[in-house]
């Protein structure tokens, strides 16, 4: 039978693997986003900006256009989806 000590020992290391593969899985996109100076705080670092559900499945109606738009954020595209983005940069 395991021991609690024993079971840390195998545990800790597939939590720091988890991390890594998690932190190794975010895209390039989510950085531009993330900089953009009109970007909600509280969106930062979210897959569902771009994707329906938790994960980098499907897009939502803003990840589709965010591809239309070359995967750059544009004035017209903060206007078409007002809920992601302040008025005035932070």
């Amino acid at each position: 039978m395991l021991t609690s000590r024993k079971l840390k020992l195998i545990l800790a290391p597939a939590y720091v693997l988890a991390a890594v593969v998690i932190a190794l899985a975010k895209p390039a996109f989510m950085d531009r986003y993330n900089n953009d100076p009109h970007s909600k705080p509280e969106l930062r670092n979210k897959c569902t900006v771009c994707h329906v559900g938790k994960g980098g499945a499907e897009r939502n109606d803003f990840g589709e256009a965010f591809e239309d738009a070359g995967y750059r954020i544009t004035a017209k595209l903060r206007a078409k989806f007002p809920e992601l983005f302040e008025r005035e940069p932070k």
